[in-house]
């Protein structure tokens, strides 16, 4: 199957996040620091992967989903989202919306932990998984 030239930019988009992020674990910065850049590459990753998951959707399976929620549950419906993971990408969608009202050191130390490494690997199982899909 043909995909999009807009698909396989977004695809490329989610690579080149899930790189950087993986890059920037290996830097040696301060807790905090480190706490703060992931949270905000992490909102960027996921916006990245529901939205190529949308276009996955709608260009293979013909099937349009207007939320990450409603994307994921189709992912996980067409494989694309394995079954162990289910319960980790509704609380991603949670953690997600929590995200930007951390103010609480101790909660956002329990994020860092929450999207290093159970996050951030969940996606890059989608990501591996849409890739094959090519």
């Amino acid at each position: 199957m043909a995909f999009s030239e807009k698909y396989l930019k977004r695809l490329a988009s989610f690579e080149k996040a899930l790189k950087k992020f993986q890059n920037f674990l290996t830097l040696n910065l301060d807790l905090e620091v480190l706490i703060e850049v992931a949270s905000k590459r992490f909102e960027y990753i996921y916006e990245t992967m529901w939205k190529v998951m949308k276009l996955y959707l709608s260009e293979v399976k013909g099937i349009d989903c207007n939320s990450p929620l409603d994307c994921f549950k189709s992912a996980y419906q067409f494989g694309i989202i394995p079954e162990n993971y289910e319960q980790v990408f509704i609380e991603m969608v949670k953690l997600r919306n929590e995200i930007v009202h951390i103010y609480n050191e101790e909660i956002a130390l329990n994020i860092y932990h929450k999207i290093v490494p159970e996050y951030i690997n969940a996606m890059i199982v989608v990501y591996e998984n849409l890739k094959k899909e090519m």
